[in-house]
């Protein structure tokens, strides 16, 4: 079926209105975004290395406060949670109510993180370390002094 009737261009007043209420609306979709966000719906990159004597995992947090991080060592696994919290950038951007902001990208995450590391090494708990600087989260795990050597065992009959 062909349209056979022309299409008329909006006029500049009601395209205008139309431009307007959707700016207005994708202000107002981004703001609940923002308040909808769930927990764990950010995993930070994390690299864990092994020396002779110790581990060291290192977590990229950029803009997590070090007071929004906990870490716990159970059972040779090694627990990693925090909050990364977000602000509200129209609140930010905007000065005046009739003056929205145009989201051009999207991409960094927030929110509640947790994840768990598995330890095939025993530590020496009383001497982990934990520093956060410059947006980097790192966790030094000593080795016991067991960890890391053979040990032959006979068998008997």
């Amino acid at each position: 079926m062909a349209i056979t009737g022309s299409l008329h261009p909006l006029s500049k007043e009601v395209a205008e209105q139309l431009r307007s209420q959707m700016r207005r609306m994708l202000v107002r979709l981004e703001e609940l975004r923002l308040m909808a966000s769930t927990p764990n719906t950010w995993t930070p990159a994390v690299d864990v290395y092994e020396t002779q004597d110790s581990i060291l995992v290192m977590i990229e947090l950029p803009g997590v406060a070090s007071d929004q991080v906990r870490i716990k060592i159970l059972d040779n696994v090694l627990k990693i949670e925090g909050l990364k919290e977000r602000t509200n950038p129209t609140a930010q951007l905007l000065h005046e109510k009739d003056r929205p902001v145009r989201f051009i990208c999207l991409e960094r995450s927030y929110g509640n993180f947790a994840f768990s590391v598995s330890l095939r090494w025993t530590v020496e708990s009383e001497e982990v370390k934990a520093t956060l600087r410059e947006g980097v989260l790192q966790i030094h795990l000593p080795k016991t002094k067991t960890c890391g050597r053979e040990v032959t065992v006979t068998v008997t009959e």
